[in-house]
């Protein structure tokens, strides 16, 4: 009998022993799902899945589960800020214009013609003006790994040739629906037409609208030479991008974690901005093979045109401390 209580002891202790253990596994494991409306080939998403996801779940002991979706499989920018909203484990690499929807100053750094160039641009993000935008948005609810994704330039592809502002009169170009995108495209020239980028396709192909505004990782992604016959290097805006997740979810991380998947944004973001830029020659080529024609464009008429658009939207003070941050 004494015998058999010991079994019984020994079998309970071990069961409490395996649920405790169990529990504090389930404790200890966190789930980050990325969304991002790239496809599986585009370098930024490479860089997520081979340096990101790597380095996170090798450094963590597999503690965080990194998931990344293409494709806008998770739903658009704007769905997936919306889940991290409520605290979800959920993150989306994003562009400033769509947190201006949060914290409206953050436009300014997709403003026209803000940064000249891939270098400039970084520049930006290091400046104190960024660093107080990045501290307001994480009273909203949300917070920046990164923001060093760079996609490229984002330039004009038509059907119709563009070379200066007057020939954008009457054509319906696609927009992100950011204000700043919006202002920007209408100073430029164009009406505008709001539309997820995975409509943008199809719009093109049933004429609903006449051209996009796109960098050329994008262009090829999306197969876009199929569908409009001129590309106008007019570099309004550099394409820096960030890696946002839930502010909440953040702060519940143990401080180790939050540090690994910081370092593990900044690196991938690196490595996608090498890739891309080390790409850009391929990609403007297969636009050419496809049948797309360069048009040489008035760049200087186009920067004039946009001067308007820090005044109506009220960036104007903002953009003077950026520029006396740069020293410019």
């Amino acid at each position: 009998m004494k015998k058999l209580v010991s079994i019984c002891l020994i079998g309970a202790l071990m069961a409490s022993l395996a649920g405790c253990a169990k529990t504090g596994k389930k404790q200890d494991e966190y789930i980050l799902q990325i969304g991002t409306v790239l496809n599986e080939a585009d370098p930024l998403y490479v860089a997520l899945t081979e340096v990101f996801e790597k380095q996170v779940e090798e450094k963590t002991n597999g503690a965080i589960d990194v998931q990344i979706y293409s494709g806008g499989q998770l739903g658009t920018d704007e769905d997936v800020l919306e889940q991290a909203l409520v605290g979800s484990g959920v993150g989306v690499i994003t562009e400033a214009g769509r947190l201006s929807n949060y914290v409206y100053d953050f436009g300014v750094l997709l403003a026209p013609y803000v940064a000249s160039d891939y270098e400039e641009a970084q520049k930006l993000f290091e400046t104190n003006t960024y660093h107080e935008l990045c501290n307001r948005l994480e009273d909203k609810g949300f917070h920046i790994l990164s923001f060093n994704y760079y996609q490229g330039e984002r330039e004009l592809f038509t059907r119709k040739p563009v070379a200066e502002p007057a020939d954008l009169s009457g054509q319906r170009i696609r927009s992100s629906g950011a204000q700043v995108v919006t202002s920007t495209l209408e100073a430029m020239g164009a009406n505008t037409n709001v539309l997820a980028w995975s409509e943008s396709y199809q719009a093109l192909q049933q004429k609903v609208i006449d051209g996009v505004e796109v960098h050329l990782s994008a262009a090829v992604g999306s197969s876009i030479q199929e569908v409009t016959n001129y590309l106008s290097f007019t570099g309004h805006q550099q394409l820096l991008t960030a890696l946002v997740v839930s502010q909440k979810w953040f702060e519940n991380l143990p401080k180790e974690y939050q540090e690994i998947i910081t370092d593990a944004s900044y690196e991938a973001g690196i490595s996608g901005s090498e890739s891309v830029i080390h790409k850009n020659d391929e990609y403007l080529q297969t636009l050419i093979d496809g049948g797309i024609e360069v048009v040489d464009c008035d760049v200087e008429a186009f920067r004039k045109a946009c001067e308007v658009v820090y005044d109506e939207l009220g960036y104007t003070d903002i953009k003077a401390k950026l520029d006396a941050e740069l020293g410019r």
